[in-house]
């Protein structure tokens, strides 16, 4: 979790050279300079403070350091002086905590290396905080990162212990540049020496994303502006990295197995060489730290855990605090108060202006919440002053900021920095990628490769990770930046739905009722991310607060929104086949639900210290209210609980799931007969089959979720539910019913062949990914093969050992007669996958490769069963092997079959004879 030591000393080592070289040059070139007179109290610098020191005496007299320099007085004092900036250290600015905040201030737009970026992506990488101090060793001064992930009480035996255990990390170390002050005894060092090293280790991380020897060019990198505050100092630095050769992909030989590839980045002119900017804040940690509130499982809040040895009868050294800003009221008195700083949030002047008011009131709608617990005003929002001599970058600063990246990874995110030592959050920066970024992406992909986002949406549904698909890499430290998607999801939905009423004629997709409901859409993510900076987690439970009914009921959703919560991923709302279209469909104005008040009463509530532990007990008590529910990015990726999943509306996860498959239904019937303008490209069509598409893997993952599928209640004793909870049989029959019938039911979704000839990409954009360095521009798309490819991730997932052995285990938690039997789930699938079998119709190209998929996991659960395979599940397969090979054998010479489907059913008999027929080393009898 620390940065690697080696670098930053490589770094350094250079650095110590040069500042050595310098100093001897400057010591000679001063060594008959006259004496100067004392430092004035503001630029430009003394002349002079001493005599002058002869070559080789050791460091120079201060005034002769800083002569000419400008000084900058704030929580150090700077010196600059062309290209050089010094730190004035006192002796009591050593061994000091301090707060180090590095964040991107410009990139290339690709890759995760944005400008504007917070969120570390690679643990170590720009943007992680820091806990540091100055460290003097003899005649160097040292940066450390120190440890703050352990302690104990300070002056105790213990203490000693814990600081002799565990290292802090070295970042980067200077000589001391100068003699010290004649009155303030300070001594300076120079920042560029520090600064201007790779300490946030970018030259690793571009070869990793490049496999390219990018390195730092010392000699082209600069510091571009510093700045000191009371509480702070702030540096930018523009940093040269550059790789004197470039690597090319090799073709992989044949049986070999493929690795990573290098490549360039496909936004420079010259691939060779690259500016990556950071701007460092170095600020002061609150002198009384907040005073801490511990973390509750019941309510979701991000943590600040340290390992506290302070007390060895404790269970866990663990300690855990949650996440928040530090609110205290004006008024103590009050019922209702000012605070005394609220929680300020910039809006950059880089947003543009048609967006600025929306942010704006999606920032002050969490003032509702904060008022119901005593504080008015508690959240404020301003615009940045386009001559503002501030930087929405800076450590102290919170902020919204836009930006426009050509590979966009997250659509909006809400990082923070918070005080390691209590959880206060200092700094937070809500980052929102362009719209038009955004929408070049989902359209590219929707048209070149026939998908937008279905398999991400089922790899967020993790009960289809077991070997389906690969699971999305998110390494940061902060699970709320890089990993929250619901932008991302929230504009995929937008466009999907405005498809879905412009196809039916209720909205025009460039009018004024399609920019309402885009406006309601970035309304919401800003409260959700605004969500994630006051330090709230998702909660992906909320969505079943409200009843189906109620979701359908206008006059409820206006009062109430659509979820219990704005941290949930919702469903956009739209109307059934031959429903009318009502107010509130599909554009609800976003609002906090009652999960939101009651959080923000856990965690902000003004509490006395001696009643807290009572009060945050009593208040978390009241997590079995059904719109308190919740559940999180841990209930939702682990894939057991039915009820913690994202993209869904609703308590009735089938009715939801049976809406979004008529409405898929629909949306493919109308492509059949849509007629385009002469202004259109064939893209549209594909582009909205994407749509469709991705929406039947949600609909799918919902319905899959349900299948061994345990409720995992965050309930303490006295809630009256029990915390684990199984499925009963009839909601997981109804889910297989739906499963049966509209994805593994033959042409669940055939189109016409004419349809298929008007599939057409938009060439544009595949000349553009050509050029790009895309190896596989797909020009043909079937979206046929699209479903088959979801019915064999359907299947995985429902014949993988986790779902066996869930179902298997849920029979010892549900009384005799009442468990879903597994040898029900696995007889149901053979029969719907081979439905051909029992009738005289043929077997279609597509129907056969579900069937061989079907098979093959049954023949290779027999040949290769994984160490987690449960017995009774083992026997169940090899039963249905045999049932599946007798069928076969007595449907291969039935009339009417083509020879491919012939040869199918004869190829697949002997794969499950072989299987059968193979001798197995058992264990027992």
């Amino acid at each position: 979790m620390h940065p690697r030591l080696h670098p930053p000393i490589r770094a350094t080592r250079s650095a110590l050279s040069l500042a050595v070289m310098s100093l001897a040059l400057m010591a000679q070139a001063s060594a008959q300079a006259p004496a100067q007179a004392p430092a004035a109290a503001n630029p430009p610098a003394p002349s002079s403070a001493a005599a002058p020191a002869t070559p080789n005496s050791g460091p120079q007299p201060f005034a002769s350091v800083v002569k000419n320099a400008t000084r900058m007085e704030g929580l150090f004092t700077l010196w600059q002086r062309d290209d050089k900036v010094w730190i004035e250290l006192a002796p009591e600015d050593l061994n000091k905590p301090l707060l180090l905040s590095p964040k991107f201030s410009s990139g290339i737009g690709e890759r995760g290396l944005f400008a504007g970026l917070m969120a570390s992506r690679w643990g170590g990488g720009v943007g992680k905080q820091q806990m540091v101090q100055f460290r003097r060793v003899h005649n160097q001064v040292q940066l450390l990162a120190l440890n703050s992930l352990v302690r104990a009480q300070a002056g105790t035996p213990s203490a000693r212990t814990v600081e002799a255990s565990y290292s802090p990390s070295l970042l980067g170390s200077v000589t001391v540049a100068s003699q010290p002050h004649p009155e303030r005894k300070s001594v300076l060092i120079e920042a560029n020496g520090l600064f201007l090293s790779d300490m946030q280790g970018l030259g690793m991380t571009l070869n990793r994303l490049y496999r390219q020897n990018y390195a730092l060019d010392r000699a082209n990198s600069h510091i571009t502006t510093a700045r000191a505050q009371a509480d702070a100092v702030m540096l930018n630095v523009n940093q040269h990295f550059t790789a004197t050769t470039l690597a090319v992909a090799q073709p992989t030989p044949a049986g070999a197995p493929s690795g990573p590839q290098p490549s360039t980045p496909g936004t420079l002119p010259d691939a060779r060489s690259l500016f990556m900017g950071i701007h460092y804040t170095l600020m002061k940690l609150p002198d009384q730290p907040a005073a801490p509130r511990a973390a509750d499982p019941r309510v979701g809040y991000f943590q600040t855990a340290v390992d506290d040895f302070s007390n060895d009868l404790a269970r866990t050294p663990r300690q855990r605090m949650i996440n928040r800003w530090r609110l205290e009221k004006k008024d103590p008195t009050a019922a209702l108060s000012e605070p005394v700083k609220p929680i300020t949030f910039w809006v950059d002047r880089n947003v543009p202006l048609e967006y600025r008011d929306t942010l704006v009131e999606g920032i002050l709608e969490w003032n509702k919440a904060f008022e119901r617990i005593g504080f008015k005003n508690a959240v404020v929002a301003k615009i940045q002053p386009n001559d503002a001599s501030f930087d929405t970058l800076d450590g102290n600063v919170a902020s919204v900021r836009w930006m426009v990246n050509v590979d966009p990874s997250f659509g909006a995110i809400g990082p923070s920095h918070v005080d390691p030592r209590t959880g206060e959050i200092l700094d937070a920066d809500i980052a929102f990628e362009g719209l038009s970024s955004r929408n070049q992406r989902w359209f590219r992909a929707a048209t070149l490769k026939g998908v937008t986002d279905w398999a991400q949406a089922l790899q967020a549904h993790d009960a289809l990770r077991e070997g389906l698909v690969p699971a999305p890499q998110h390494t940061d430290a902060h699970p709320h930046s890089e990993a929250c998607q619901f932008a991302d999801r929230a504009m995929e939905q937008l466009h999907y739905g405005l498809d879905v009423l412009a196809a039916r004629g209720d909205v025009q997709p460039d009018g004024p009722e399609a920019k309402e409901f885009m406006l309601n859409v970035l309304r919401g993510v800003a409260m959700h991310e605004v969500g994630h900076t006051l330090g709230l987690r998702h909660n992906f439970r909320s969505s079943r607060a409200y009843t189906w009914a109620q979701i359908n009921d206008p006059a409820f959703t206006a009062a109430h929104g659509i979820s219990g919560s704005v941290m949930e991923y919702p469903g956009t709302h739209l109307p059934a086949p031959g429903q009318a279209l009502l107010p509130h469909h599909g554009r609800t104005r976003p609002a906090l639900g009652p999960y939101d008040y009651w959080a923000i009463e856990y965690g902000y509530k003004p509490l006395a210290k001696e009643e807290e532990a009572e009060a945050l007990q009593r208040i978390a008590g009241r997590s079995a209210e059904k719109w308190l529910a919740y559940g999180t990015d841990e209930d939702n990726s682990l894939g057991i609980d039915p009820e913690s999943l994202s993209d869904d509306l609703g308590d009735d996860p089938i009715a939801f799931a049976r809406s979004r498959v008529a409405i898929a239904r629909d949306m493919i019937a109308k492509q059949e007969t849509r007629s385009l303008k002469p202004t259109e490209d064939y893209a549209v069509l594909r582009r909205t089959l994407g749509f469709v598409a991705g929406d039947l893997g949600r609909a799918a993952g919902i319905l899959v979720r349900q299948i061994g599928g345990v409720k995992t209640l965050r309930d303490f004793p006295g809630s009256g539910r029990d915390p684990l909870q199984p499925n009963s049989a009839a909601l997981q029959r109804e889910a297989l019913d739906l499963l049966g019938k509209h994805f593994f039911s033959a042409g669940a979704y055939a189109l016409s062949p004419a349809l298929e000839r008007r599939l057409a990409p938009d060439f544009a954009e595949r000349t553009d990914a050509l050029f790009e360095g895309e190896r596989t521009p797909t020009t043909m798309y079937s979206f046929t093969n699209q479903l088959v490819d979801l019915q064999k991730a359907l299947l995985a997932q429902l014949l993988s050992d986790g779902v066996a052995g869930r179902i298997l285990d849920s029979e010892a938690k549900l009384a005799k007669g009442e468990a879903f039997p597994l040898a029900e789930l696995y007889q149901r699938l053979g029969q719907d996958i081979w439905s051909e079998l029992g009738g005289a119709a043929d077997i279609p190209g597509t129907r056969r490769e579900l069937q061989r998929e079907h098979a093959n996991r049954l023949a290779a659960a027999l040949l290769r069963p994984s160490s987690g395979a449960r017995a009774d599940s083992r026997s169940l397969m090899r039963a249905q092997a045999k049932t599946l090979l007798a069928r076969i054998q007595a449907g291969a010479n039935k009339a009417g079959l083509s020879a491919e489907a012939r040869a199918h059913l004869q190829d697949v008999a002997e794969t499950l004879s072989l299987a059968l027929q193979a001798k197995l080393q058992r264990s027992g009898v």
